[in-house]
């Protein structure tokens, strides 16, 4: 995401990049995002922490890990009250007194410094501490992109508590065409030579993809929509098409999450000039590598995904994909690339 300063794509760094030891930042994200559409500036702790603690209610229900710590007095009180041993008004002085800890000063961290736009400040009204949204947060409210940036936050979110659950930082995340779904096979026995599995869900594939491609088509930029149903609704297309792997005795493994795009309905089976099963221009390739290592600077489960399949270090992955284009160009030599492309880049 370098050389953008975009808000949409200052406030994904936060939640692509940012380092997580629990879940809050997550929860926090949606909440902002909420508050965005408030005319209060200013917002007490004590406003924040209905709408922060339903938001990690919904995840308390599925059972999974939200801290990496062992114990956590916040986690516990959202179980306790998940059980019905604490009353809801309990539950939000747990929030206000304990739940913004860290996650308010570190919001805007990154791995080398902080987001060059800040969404809301830090801020004291008489005796009430809460933060005071900056005209970024409106502006960003009014963006094409905020249900996407929503939509995105609850992917990443599924990704991680589903790793720290697992206690898997390898996890190798797979692909359901049918249901366009990411999903893992856990074994049911610890024995390596079982081959039981069970299959976890994880989340729908556009909601993680579609933030390392900042809410674009990956071959014409065009603005897209991971929301179902809608004019500018995109498709999940394979770069390299799935026919190469019927030439081949070996497995390419072309339903990775390396070969995974998300495209316009024009670029992807448009009637005058749809890419459907061709096989698209070089320079493409190199947008694919590029966005690959937006997903490998991100971190777990997708990244160590890719980086078991294609190589672990970015000369070998860069040689990966490589070979198998050379091997797809054999079958396909009908190089294929968008009527137009818009000028965002990514």
């Amino acid at each position: 995401m370098k050389n953008d300063d975009s808000l949409e794509t200052n406030f994904r760094s936060i939640y692509l990049f940012g380092r997580n030891v629990a879940t809050y930042k997550f929860a926090f994200a949606k909440t902002i995002l909420e508050l965005g559409a408030s005319k209060n500036s200013f917002i007490s702790l004590e406003e924040m922490s209905p709408i922060f603690a339903k938001y990690m209610l919904e995840h308390i229900g599925n059972g999974k890990r939200q801290i990496t710590s062992p114990t956590s007095k916040f986690i516990s009180a959202l179980d306790l009250h998940y059980h019905n041993q604490i009353t809801w008004e309990q539950l939000l002085i747990v929030t206000e007194k304990i739940g913004f800890n860290n996650v308010i000063d570190a919001f805007h961290n990154l791995p080398n410094g902080e987001t060059d736009k800040k969404f809301y400040e830090k801020s004291l009204q008489g005796k009430k501490l809460g933060i005071t949204l900056t005209d970024n947060m409106y502006l960003l409210n009014e963006s094409s992109q905020k249900q996407n940036l929503l939509s995105e936050v609850e992917g990443r979110w599924n990704l991680v508590e589903s790793a720290w659950t697992e206690k898997n930082k390898k996890l190798e995340v797979k692909f359901d065409e049918i249901l366009e779904q990411l999903f893992f096979l856990k074994p049911l026995t610890p024995q390596a030579f079982m081959l039981s599995h069970e299959r976890i869900d994880l989340t729908s594939a556009r909601k993680p993809l579609n933030g390392y491609q900042k809410g674009k088509c990956f071959y014409c930029y065009k603005g897209i929509s991971i929301e179902s149903s809608l004019e500018t609704t995109c498709d999940i297309d394979h770069f390299v098409p799935l026919s190469t792997q019927f030439a081949s005795k070996q497995d390419l493994d072309l339903n990775g999450v390396w070969n995974l795009v998300l495209t316009c309905k024009e670029c992807n089976r448009g009637e005058v000039n749809g890419k459907f099963a061709r096989l698209p221009a070089m320079y493409l390739l190199q947008r694919l590598d590029k966005r690959n290592e937006y997903l490998i600077e991100s971190n777990h489960p997708l990244k160590e995904t890719i980086i078991m399949r294609t190589g672990n270090n970015s000369q070998r992955r860069a040689s990966f994909l490589n070979g198998i284009y050379e091997f797809a160009t054999t079958l396909n030599r009908g190089e294929w690339k968008p009527t137009h492309e818009y000028d965002v880049e990514f």
